[in-house]
C-alpha cells in the first residue's frame, strides 16, 4: 500500500513537539498549541483542529478560516487550522509579510513556490491558453502535483520559487511569471494554498476583506467555470491537499501490552537479581 505524501512540522526544539501533515487526512481532532519554550515566532498561537470539510474559501485572501479570522483587512496574529502557514504577497498585503519569506527556512513545508499545471491534450480538449497555477509551499506543491499527475492526467512540471522581492501590493512573481491577487480563482486550507488563472482578473481582490464571497468578485472566465480539467483538479485539491491530522489517540491494548510486558521484565530482573545474591560467595 501507498502511503500518502506527509511531511513533518517541528513546534518546539525542547519539547521536540511535532505533527504529521499528510495528504487525504481528515484532519478534525483538538487544537493545540506552539510552545512556549523556543523562542518560536509565532509561539502560543493555536493550530490544527480543523477537518477537511471547511477546506474551501473563496476568491478573497484570508478567507478559508474555520476559526480566528477577527478581522477582515488583516492576517497578521490569526492561529493555523489546519497547522500551515497562510502564504504571502508583495507590499505586506493584509499584514502578510508577518509569514514572509525571512522566515521560509522554518515555514511548514518550505519555502513558497509557483507550480504551473497543464493538462494532457490527450484527455483533456485544453489548449495553452487554459494553464493554472498552485501557490503553496514546496511539499504541498509536490504532493498535490503527484496527485495531479495521478488522476487529472496533468503534465508533471517542477515548480519555481516564489519572490515578491520589489513586488507591488498584492503581487509576486517565479521566475519570469508574474501573478497577483487578481488572478486567485480559490482560496483553500486558511488562504496557505491559492489555486491561479492568469486569464482572470478580479479587480475587486485588492480590496481587503476576507469575508467577500463568490458573489463579490468578478466572475471567472467561461474556459474556467466550463472547464472539466478543472474541475477535475478542484477535486482533488479538496480531497488530498495536505493538513495536519490529528492527535493520535493511544490505543488501550497497546497500552495493556506494555504494562504487561514491562512487569515481565521487571519480574526478570528481579529473579536475576535474587538469584545472583545467593550465588555470590562469602568473603
Amino acid at each position: 500500500m501507498v502511503t500518502p505524501p506527509t511531511f513533518q512540522i517541528v513546534t518546539s526544539l525542547t519539547s521536540f513537539d511535532s505533527a504529521n501533515v499528510s495528504s487525504w487526512s481528515g484532519g478534525g481532532g483538538a487544537r493545540r498549541q506552539i510552545a512556549l519554550d523556543s523562542m518560536h515566532p509565532f509561539a502560543g498561537r493555536e493550530f490544527g483542529g480543523s477537518d477537511r470539510s471547511n477546506l474551501r474559501g473563496s476568491r478573497a485572501f484570508g478567507s478559508g478560516y474555520p476559526y480566528g479570522a477577527s478581522s477582515t483587512d488583516s492576517i497578521a496574529g490569526r492561529p493555523f487550522p489546519y497547522g500551515v502557514w497562510p502564504i504571502y504577497w508583495g507590499g505586506n498585503f493584509m499584514g502578510s509579510e508577518e509569514y514572509g519569506p525571512h522566515l521560509d527556512s522554518i515555514r511548514p513545508g518550505g519555502q513558497l513556490v509557483l507550480h504551473e499545471i497543464k493538462g494532457s491534450t490527450e484527455r483533456w480538449n485544453v489548449t495553452d491558453d487554459e494553464t493554472y497555477y498552485m501557490l503553496c509551499d514546496r511539499e504541498t506543491a509536490f504532493a498535490i502535483m503527484t496527485s495531479f499527475v495521478t488522476w487529472c492526467d496533468a503534465l508533471p512540471v517542477w515548480p519555481v520559487v516564489f519572490n515578491i522581492t520589489g513586488a507591488g501590493v498584492g503581487e509576486g512573481r517565479a521566475g519570469n511569471i508574474t501573478v497577483d491577487v487578481s488572478n486567485v480563482v480559490r482560496y483553500y486550507r486558511a488562504s496557505s494554498f491559492a489555486f491561479l488563472f492568469r486569464g482572470y482578473n478580479n479587480t475587486k481582490a485588492k480590496t481587503p476583506n476576507s469575508g467577500a464571497t463568490d458573489a463579490d468578485s468578478d466572475p471567472l472566465p467561461d474556459l474556467v467555470t466550463y472547464s472539466l480539467f478543472r474541475k477535475c483538479l478542484s477535486g482533488v485539491i479538496e480531497n488530498a491537499l495536505p493538513i495536519v491530522d490529528r492527535i493520535p489517540q493511544k490505543s488501550k491494548t497497546g497500552m495493556i501490552i506494555g504494562i504487561v510486558f514491562g512487569v515481565v521484565i521487571g519480574l526478570g530482573l528481579l529473579c536475576f537479581c535474587s538469584m545472583g545474591k545467593r550465588r555470590s560467595p562469602n568473603y
